[in-house]
């Protein structure tokens, strides 16, 4: 399926729900053609790719040919951001006349980029601009003259402007540098878009006498201050009369935040104070999210009477209590509210369950949601993107195993469904992997289960499969239905790729999460390891052909894999990870802030006590056993990661030297730890090497 930018029509599909219709874009021109017949410029489409071929990394990282559209509330124009060779550009596509014209230009050459755009009315955007500086350090200067110059890491700077449809009467909101005197560095941060009010929008802004909430006119630039906090605030959260409710500040010098609410008599009075490691937690206990639905009430997640999993609340504010629930559910997390993006009403709640899910609180946008979620099948998720009203035309995002992302618009009143553009590339979905949810029963019977991404071609019937086991990040995170660019890559080259649910991940309550504390090379790994001999036993994967592979934290599990379960992996890629836990906790007190530092309390009460669990920690560290690893390890490390050192692959490359263990090393230089579009070239490495890795030790990939 391609594009609907390039279209001159569509095409009709009926379907059976109440008459519900979904539009789908005519095969024709690529959206090459968009770019070349509108902007002047080149684009290069994906080329005819045969039966044999396997889908490059351009799917998988990197920028996306088109992202952050929005829709305007009338539903007549659609406003994005389009990729090319020299940067980002803003664009608005008329849907009456299908013109599509570029209005912004970010270029790449100056490190510039757009981060949003937004409607406000039908007739002004807000969008941001954003400029990317790298770190650098020295005993004698901290410019790039310096010959000890030491690479920090990267920092942004950001500004917030706004325009008419046309790209006329360009305003920047609110400058802080040229406003109060700030450095051109300190940059102001959005708290409200209002969707409902087309003339302002709500900014918190940095002032000598304590951070602001601010009320901007997106057509005068002119302001007005709603309230002042202190210099350690860090947000608000505002009632439906845009009534400041809750309001978030950093205390403790740093080492924990707090929440508060404001009573009748305008005091503020705090709620929880998080320090330590209850500050780094995935789920907080209390955490402000948005507008409520009332005067003196705020919507938050929290997890009051004893509750293991987070629920969405209506909490009043005047009384500290929680007054009524929006949602919850027994076996996950909820975190997301629903609204409808033209009123900014909550409409119902989204959360991560196995799926991406939505559940509309409204009968009509229940309907709706039913047969747009039947349309676009059971392989994808479906979440609200920007713009639009439930009430009219409402844009979706789509995306999955077999879809990078594409953008659709549902119209209400017609109820009829039209793809308008993917994110990238027009890519085969022949192409592309399928996933599985596989169950599975740790050693203590514990019920457990994870995503089985499988080849392209292949079956849930289909057995003996060379196989990459990659633990996520974190841990106190965990994988979703969506685009994965590790597994999807991967298993797009025809590897099996097993993504576990293990102890210590989030997302499924507070005990799940808590159980992996101090468990990192012991009971997390052997829920892992679980799996992957859950896998072998259900056939799924070759017991001679299976490595595993992680980053971050499921870089940590590679390198002690390497050494501790050399029985059950064939080779492993560690990407990022921590080779030497003591170390590693050394690294946070002495880069972090010292030992009541949010960051070192986390990390010693998640991975264990320096001293006290010394020996443990020694004994699942691979940093310390590097004379025992028993299979090929890649190594994998960005020169300027800052979350976890590169030195801590450095250490880990001496030691095999040292114990003569053959060992590959990659050093890629101006990449930090996080995936980020402007790395792409760096994560194609990644995959790239990756994947030859896995063919010299597994073999090459399952072909149908």
């Amino acid at each position: 399926m391609t594009d609907y930018l390039a279209h001159q029509g569509v095409e009709i599909i009926y379907i059976d729900r109440e008459s519900f219709t979904m539009r789908v874009p005519r095969l024709g021109a690529a959206l090459a053609a968009l770019a070349v017949a509108s902007f002047g410029g080149t684009f290069t489409a994906a080329s005819a790719q045969g039966a044999a071929a396997r889908a490059d990394t351009s799917a998988f990282v990197g920028y996306e040919t088109f992202r952050s559209a929005t829709l305007s509330p009338d539903g007549k124009f659609i406003a994005g951001i389009l990729r090319d060779k020299d940067g980002d550009l803003l664009i608005i596509h008329d849907r009456t006349t299908r013109v599509t014209k570029p209005i912004q230009r970010a270029r790449k050459d100056q490190n510039l980029e757009l981060t949003f755009v937004q409607f406000k009315g039908a007739d002004r955007l807000i969008f941001g601009l954003q400029q990317k500086f790298e770190i650098v350090e020295g005993k004698a200067s901290r410019t790039r003259d310096s010959a000890e110059a030491t690479d920090l890491g990267f920092s942004y700077t950001s500004r917030v402007l706004t325009s008419n449809l046309d790209g006329s009467d360009l305003k920047s909101l609110y400058d802080p540098a040229g406003d109060q005197g700030f450095p051109a560095y300190v940059s102001a941060a959005i708290e409200e878009l209002l969707p409902e009010d087309p003339e302002h929008i709500l900014l918190l802004t940095p002032s000598t006498g304590g951070n602001q909430l601010r009320k901007v006119n997106v057509r005068t630039g002119k302001s007005s201050i709603l309230e002042t906090g202190n210099a350690d605030t860090i947000g608000f959260v505002l009632d439906s009369e845009l009534e400041p409710a809750l309001r978030e500040d950093s205390v403790a010098g740093g080492k924990g935040t707090a929440w508060l609410r404001q009573d009748a008599k305008g005091k503020w009075i705090e709620i929880v104070r998080f320090r330590g490691e209850e500050r780094a937690n995935g789920a907080p206990d209390f955490q402000g999210l948005g507008r409520g639905p009332r005067p003196g009430t705020a919507i938050v997640s929290g997890r009051p009477n004893g509750r293991d999993t987070n629920g969405l609340y209506v909490y009043d504010v005047q009384s500290g209590s929680y007054a009524e629930p929006i949602y919850e559910d027994a076996q996950f997390d909820v975190f997301s509210v629903m609204r409808d993006p033209a009123t900014g009403k909550v409409a119902g709640a989204c959360f991560e369950a196995y799926q991406w899910e939505c559940v509309p609180s409204d009968p009509t946008v229940k309907t709706d949601w039913l047969a747009i979620e039947d349309a676009i099948g059971k392989e994808a998720n479906v979440s609200l993107a920007s713009g639009g009203s439930l009430k009219g035309s409402i844009l979706l995002m789509v995306d999955g195993p077999k879809e990078p992302g594409a953008y659709y618009i549902f119209d209400t009143k017609a109820r009829a469904l039209e793809r308008f553009q993917s994110t990238r590339t027009d890519i085969n979905p022949d192409l592309l992997p399928s996933k599985m949810i596989f169950e599975y029963a740790a050693a203590d019977g514990t019920d457990m289960w994870g995503y089985l991404w499988l080849p392209p071609g292949a079956t849930a019937e289909t057995r003996n499969l060379p196989t990459v086991v990659l633990p996520h990040g974190g841990p106190e995170a965990r994988d979703g239905w969506g685009g994965d660019p590790m597994a999807g890559y991967w298993s797009a080259q025809g590897y099996a790729v097993f993504q576990p649910h293990f102890r210590g991940g989030s997302g499924t309550g507070r005990k799940w999460v808590e159980a992996g504390h101090g468990q990192w090379g012991g009971l997390i790994q052997e829920d892992i390891n679980d799996g992957t001999r859950a896998l072998i036993k259900a056939g799924y994967a070759a017991a001679d052909k299976v490595c595993v592979a992680g980053w971050s934290h499921g870089g940590y599990v590679a390198f002690t894999a390497s050494f501790r379960d050399t029985e059950l992996y064939k080779c492993s890629l560690a990407g990022a990870g921590v080779s030497d836990l003591r170390e590693m906790l050394q690294w946070v007190r002495r880069e972090q802030g010292g030992t009541q530092s949010v960051s070192y309390k986390y990390w010693n009460g998640a991975i264990g006590e320096y001293g006290g669990d010394a020996a443990k920690l020694d004994r699942y560290s691979a940093n310390q056993n590097a004379d025992k690893v028993g299979m090929p390890l890649l190594i994998v490390h960005g020169e300027l990661d800052v979350t976890v050192p590169v030195e801590q692959s450095e250490m880990m490359v001496a030691s095999l030297k040292k114990a003569g263990k053959p060992v590959e090393f990659i050093e890629l230089k101006g990449m930090d730890h996080y995936l980020r579009r402007d790395q792409g070239d760096d994560w194609t490495v990644v995959l790239t090497k990756g994947k030859e890795f896995f063919e010299r030790n597994i073999g090459p990939g399952w072909t149908p």
